[in-house]
């Protein structure tokens, strides 16, 4: 009636005094009790947990009540007193070890993910941005539509806080493929003509497993952030994005990977103490302005306005027949007689400046 774990101990205290060795009686369970306020958080917090994490679990314990158990000990003491919302674990395929990068920034992973993340009219979409190296989650957000500009948006956060990468790597079967079906613009030549101009190499990967570090911490969220929104009565993108910067920060912190054995912060320091970073310096506001927005080509009336947003719009008079609009939607947006040259990407001289 005891364990194979426990006839091993015994045997090793009879292999190491074979003459004094003396079976005696057990001393009982000496495990201490769970403090009741971890105990009443599990209550309150299974119903919502589906699909049922254990890692979550572990964490939200560490951090709200700084109660401290690996995942086998909460799996153990949840199976004990939950058993009815612990149902036997599935044998899965086993995790397909991939290269990684030798510096930070020399490759960013960068997709989204439509998901039910709470009730809504239509998928909330998450966007996430990873270091390749270290594991960092640099960027993520949570935005209402797909488009080229909400990953403007997001990328140039963080651009503004790291730096350009060296290269961005991303799917190319839908947003950053030839058309997105929400802007209906030619995404994958805005994309690539943005980054280009930035310095930063677009490469797209050929599938899903291609890019597995970005996708399997979109399915880590998804077990996670769905179960915390819900528990956390949140339904709105104003109160989800600071639970979600909440929960990048805890795992950069936190999480150990088990390729690395660093957590996301640690390596990115080893990596910056040893110099091993391809991250450049950050670019100027105004050229971010520039070459992170949405350009649209329009002919030029002949008395030198442009129609745009329904609503005709005056400029400085120019030889041109035809425009560039710099815009940012919902914004501002500029009108440049020209797209700026790839090998010197400057402003070019600007015919107009108007606010939205």
């Amino acid at each position: 009636m005891i364990s194979p774990a426990r006839l091993y101990q015994l045997r090793h205290q009879w292999l190491r005094d074979r003459s004094g060795f003396e079976l005696t009686s057990s001393g009982g369970d000496h495990k201490a009790a769970w403090p009741q306020a971890a105990h009443d958080f599990l209550t309150e917090f299974l119903p919502h947990c589906q699909p049922l994490n254990f890692a979550l679990l572990a964490d939200e314990l560490a951090r709200r009540h700084n109660f401290h158990r690996s995942r086998a000990a909460v799996a153990a003491y949840v199976r004990q007193h939950f058993a009815q919302r612990a149902p036997s674990p599935k044998r899965g395929p086993k995790p397909r070890r991939r290269w990684q990068a030798g510096a930070i920034g020399e490759l960013w992973q960068h997709d989204s993910s439509p998901h039910p993340w709470w009730p809504a009219d239509h998928y909330p979409v998450l966007i996430l941005t990873l270091d390749d190296h270290s594991r960092k989650l640099v960027a993520g957000s949570f935005v209402r539509s797909d488009t080229t500009w909400d990953h403007f948006a997001h990328l140039r956060r963080s651009i503004e806080t790291h730096g350009p990468p060296a290269c961005l790597y991303t799917d190319g079967l839908s947003l950053f493929g030839h058309r997105a079906p929400a802007d209906r613009l030619d995404t994958h030549s805005q994309f690539q003509r943005a980054f280009t101009a930035l310095g930063t190499t677009h490469r797209v990967a050929p599938d899903a497993p291609a890019k597995g570090k970005i996708e399997r911490r979109f399915d880590t969220f998804q077990k996670r952030l769905t179960s915390l929104l819900a528990y956390e009565k949140i339904t709105d993108y104003k109160n989800a994005n600071p639970l979600l910067q909440t929960q990048l920060a805890w795992h950069n912190q936190h999480h150990v990977c088990r390729t690395t054995g660093f957590t996301p912060n640690a390596a990115w320091d080893l990596a910056l103490k040893e110099k091993r970073s391809h991250l450049r310096p950050v670019p100027a506001v105004p050229l971010l302005d520039l070459h992170l927005a949405l350009y649209v080509q329009r002919r030029l009336n002949t008395d030198y306005t442009l129609d745009f947003l329904g609503r005709s719009w005056p400029i400085s008079p120019t030889a041109r027949k035809s425009v560039i609009i710099v815009h940012h939607p919902g914004q501002r947006f500029w009108v440049i007689p020209h797209l700026p040259d790839p090998h010197n990407p400057i402003w070019p001289d600007v015919l107009g400046c108007f606010s939205l």
